[in-house]
């Protein structure tokens, strides 16, 4: 997206983004409640002490240009709170641990708006739970659900849990089994149901048994790392969707020091639909 910035030069176009996908997806999903989750720690401590590898290459070092985006979340949550849509978060936890712990303390059914593919392993059939995985905007969703996950990776729909751990995720800092890419990762998940069912297996070939026994420690420490607290201390609102800004002056000071008078009228009347 091209730069968009306030008469001050504060730099904008990612909530301006944000703004005008909210603008899109309520009309279009009509949720009942809406929830925005948030990090309150993007690398917790908790996940570090076990994984020090864990998001590491993220970490800014003394020559690394600014996070451009990390900024603008505070205008987010400033402009989010004058509209009176919820945000949550948890302290000391991800925004996935936010949703999982909200999936399960809500029941379902449950639409999860993400571009992160680690929130397939709360999709359910039996709780009517799905991930929109966002592909091109709200222009373009996947609607992620456990026949998805089975066609996509050849894996049990509820089983991408497994299948990330033995895969990894370098953009995480997760290596994986190494040895053990996608395919495999596929053929033994489906092959035995579960990670505990791979561990146990007795008819393994040897390569792949010496592969899993190399990297064991991996394999404690990833499955910690990524599962998802569903007990996090989730704290925010109760969800439920404004058909007016709550508070509608503030709403229009913030919409013209950030130059997004146009983008909040758009989700304004988004609402009132």
């Amino acid at each position: 997206m091209p730069e968009w910035r306030g008469p001050d030069g504060t730099l904008t176009n990612a909530a301006l983004g944000f703004l005008n996908f909210l603008s899109r997806l309520i009309p279009d999903r009509k949720p009942s409640q809406l929830f925005v989750a948030m990090d309150a720690d993007w690398r917790p401590q908790f996940r570090v002490d076990v994984l020090p590898s864990y998001k590491s290459h993220r970490v800014a070092g003394p020559d690394d240009p600014p996070d451009p985006v990390e900024p603008q979340i505070v205008i987010i949550r400033e402009l989010l709170d004058a509209f009176g849509i919820t945000t949550v978060a948890a302290a000391d936890h991800e925004a996935e641990d936010v949703i999982a712990t909200l999936v399960d303390r809500l029941g379902g059914p449950a639409e999860i708006v993400t571009g992160d593919r680690d929130l397939y392993a709360l999709v359910s059939d039996v709780q009517r739970v799905q991930v929109l995985y966002t592909l091109r905007g709200v222009s373009d969703l996947a609607k992620v659900d456990q026949a998805w996950v089975h066609n996509k990776y050849g894996i049990p729909g509820d089983r991408y849990y497994d299948y990330a751990v033995l895969r990894g995720d370098p953009s995480d800092g997760l290596p994986g089994v190494h040895g053990i890419g996608e395919k495999t990762a596929s053929f033994l998940v489906a092959k035995y149901g579960s990670l505990d069912a791979i561990l146990a297996a007795t008819d393994l070939s040897a390569t792949i048994r010496a592969k899993l026994r190399a990297d064991a420690e991996y394999l404690i420490a990833a499955r910690k790392v990524v599962r998802m607290a569903r007990d996090a201390p989730v704290t925010g609102g109760d969800g439920t969707l404004p058909k007016a800004p709550a508070r509608p002056n503030e709403l229009a000071r913030l919409a013209e020091r950030y130059a997004l008078t146009a983008a909040v009228k758009r989700l304004t009347e988004a609402l009132a639909a």
